[in-house]
């Protein structure tokens, strides 16, 4: 392999921005790897503990931005740099188009546009609280899909907005719908009267998407960031979106999600949650505490959606099951490889098994750190498939796939050559492939269109997070999946 790169003098992008280019550059035939990053000393760490940085390379600032290829040989690899750097000039220039003069700081383009009111901020960890400190000085609400913000920074970033009315939604918020407009990974749902508050972005993802496909609507989705509702946060945002929520005439129902949170915050929330006068629903994964009179509980997301639609009036029927043909009756483990931390939390616990069943959570700061979000960019995920071929005990592969705006443009076709792969690496053995498809028919990817190509890929294609757990802890014991 031939690693070619470059340094592109003060040249900021935004993350997300950086995340599409080096997608889009990867796709190239020969290419094995593409890293697009700033200056910073976390991401030249990255760089360098992949391999990817020689120690010859010049000194850059946190301005400077950092651009590496992996590839079969060096025309390709130089190829694959040409095409990065045209693609970010494309980008600038699409910036240029839209803004005669760009603003150069948060409180700048505040003034331009009397009509704004959320700064959406994607940078480094280090310099997202700044940024953030910025936004609230200019009066704008805060959606922060930044990672690496410190929990003090968070405390601090959440009293200052609580105190100047403003909303705090992360640091690591990957979804939001305010008002109909989604922000992150978002997906197109229809409005409605259910207001749903996630602590985690893919929870977030699954419960609005099988609303709308239930017929229902959500009026608001807010994301508070997955560490709001530990104990040393202590439910900060939660509580300032219950109140928000509150006193939204189009909200009738609230419909709270989190991953394991801390069990007094989760007191805390639920009583301020029914001291609303408007029904309930919580799906707090994890969760032993007593419920208080007036919340519906749920254990799994499909159950917090269904009963939400139901208590606006909906008709909910039962969730298609895969057919019964479709199991193999191959026993061993089952592996979960996800890109949603809470699908994957929900998963594991429905599987069971203890150690028996391994699951991965490719969207936690471990592995994003300096790198693309899987729901982005699955490459990551899918060296980790092709690996299953060394693993004889894996008889099942557990997926999630999520659609939604800013989502990789076809994952079920970025996942066709991990799957192929794997499957003739492994000969005779078996594997079955059950995945969830997190999406609506209004997304870009098209929901039907991807469950197709899975299908065509031999996967057995769930409706909901929960029915494909169960179907792979079937599989995997031998029994019949319906």
């Amino acid at each position: 392999m031939k690693l070619a790169w470059t340094v592109r003098r003060n040249s900021y992008f935004d993350s997300i921005d950086l995340m599409r280019v080096a997608e889009q550059a990867r796709q190239l035939a020969g290419v094995t790897e593409v890293a697009v990053v700033m200056g910073t000393p976390p991401g030249r760490s990255m760089l360098t503990e992949a391999g990817m940085w020689p120690a010859e390379a010049p000194e850059a600032g946190p301005s400077d931005l950092l651009i590496s290829v992996r590839a079969s040989t060096d025309t390709v690899a130089n190829r694959a740099l040409a095409c990065v750097e045209e693609l970010l000039s494309a980008s600038r220039d699409t910036e240029s188009a839209r803004v005669d003069v760009p603003p150069r700081t948060t409180i700048s383009a505040a003034r331009g546009s009397r009509a704004t009111n959320v700064a959406l901020i994607a940078v480094p960890g280090a310099y997202a609280a700044i940024d953030a400190h910025q936004a609230l000085s200019a009066g704008l609400n805060v959606f922060l899909f930044s990672d690496g913000v410190s929990v003090d920074d968070e405390v601090a970033l959440k009293r200052r907005a609580g105190a100047r009315g403003l909303l705090v939604m992360g640091p690591e918020c990957g979804t939001s719908i305010i008002n109909g407009v989604g922000l992150g990974f978002a997906n197109r749902v229809r409005r409605g009267p259910i207001g749903v508050i996630g602590a985690s972005g893919t929870g977030l993802q699954e419960v609005t998407t099988l609303i709308h496909r239930f017929g229902g609507g959500v009026s608001h989705a807010i994301g508070t960031g997955g560490r709001d509702l530990h104990a040393a946060v202590g439910g900060l945002t939660t509580l300032q979106a219950v109140g928000a929520l509150a006193a939204d005439v189009d909200t009738r129902v609230l419909l709270i999600v989190s991953k394991p949170p801390s069990p007094a915050v989760a007191d805390a929330v639920l009583r301020a949650a029914v001291a609303t006068r408007k029904p309930v629903v919580a799906c707090l994964l994890g969760y032993e505490g007593a419920t208080p009179t007036g919340v519906r509980t749920a254990t799994t997301l499909e159950e917090a959606a269904t009963t939400a639609v139901g208590l606006v009036g909906g008709a909910v029927g039962a969730l298609a099951r895969p057919p019964r043909t479709l199991t193999g009756g191959a026993r061993g483990a089952v592996l979960g490889l996800y890109a949603g931390g809470t699908l994957c939390d929900e998963a594991r616990r429905i599987v069971g098994g203890g150690a028996a069943h391994r699951f991965v959570d490719f969207g936690s700061e471990e592995y994003t750190r300096g790198r693309p979000h899987p729901i982005i960019d699955p490459s990551r995920r899918n060296a980790a498939i092709v690996g299953t071929a060394d693993d004889p005990t894996v008889s099942v592969l557990l997926l999630d796939l999520v659609l939604g705006d800013c989502a990789h443009a076809d994952p079920a076709g970025a996942l066709r050559p991990a799957l192929a792969e794997a499957r003739a690496r492994r000969g005779r053995l078996e594997l079955a492939v059950v995945a969830h498809v997190v999406g609506t028919d209004q997304d870009p990817q098209g929901l039907e269109r991807q469950e197709k190509s899975l299908r065509e890929l031999g996967a057995i294609v769930c409706a909901s997070n929960r029915i494909a757990a169960e179907t792979a802890r079937a599989i995997a014991e031998g029994r019949d999946a319906a």
